[in-house]
């Protein structure tokens, strides 16, 4: 995000709109959300939400409208004893949505802007980042033999 301009904006912050899961950086520990510009059903703009430096998550795939919030310190003391680690410069943020299925996010930061970027433009707010894409041209990769999967457990354990 480097030469532009970044203003703070105090917490919470609601986003009236579609938001999914677009992409999470393991190695540079970054959570980004995307809503997209969709002018049928009048959003002219794509949202990016950015969490940074993050440490622990629990989040949806979607949120139909989401709130993020700084967490109270009864939930932050909460998510805390769940991690033992050091937190460094890590707050707890808390996603609300009013469909239920909230959840958290322990990061270093978060940001969010707007843009009139089209569907498919990679990120605006980590362009250094070359997202994966998908390319029908290319030949895809070899699939694997064997998926497993976990045995549901029904009752009591096994013997």
């Amino acid at each position: 995000m480097a030469g532009r301009k970044t203003e703070p904006v105090d917490l919470p912050v609601s986003f009236e709109r579609p938001l999914r899961l677009f992409a999470y950086v393991v190695g540079h520990s970054q959570l980004l959300f995307r809503g997209e510009r969709d002018t049928a059903a009048g959003l002219s703009t794509t949202v990016e939400l950015l969490f940074t430096d993050v440490g622990a998550l629990s989040i949806r795939d979607h949120y139909p409208s989401l709130t993020v919030r700084t967490a109270s310190e009864a939930e932050e003391e909460r998510l805390r004893g769940a991690d033992g680690r050091r937190w460094h410069d890590w707050r707890a943020f808390v996603l609300e949505t009013g469909s239920g299925g909230d959840g958290h996010v322990v990061a270093g930061g978060v940001f969010w802007a707007e843009s009139s970027a089209p569907a498919g433009y990679r990120s605006f707010l980590i362009p250094s980042y070359d997202l994966p894409r998908f390319h029908p041209d290319r030949p895809l990769p070899s699939e694997p033999d064997t998926v497993h999967t976990a045995r549901p457990r029904r009752g009591g354990p096994t013997p």
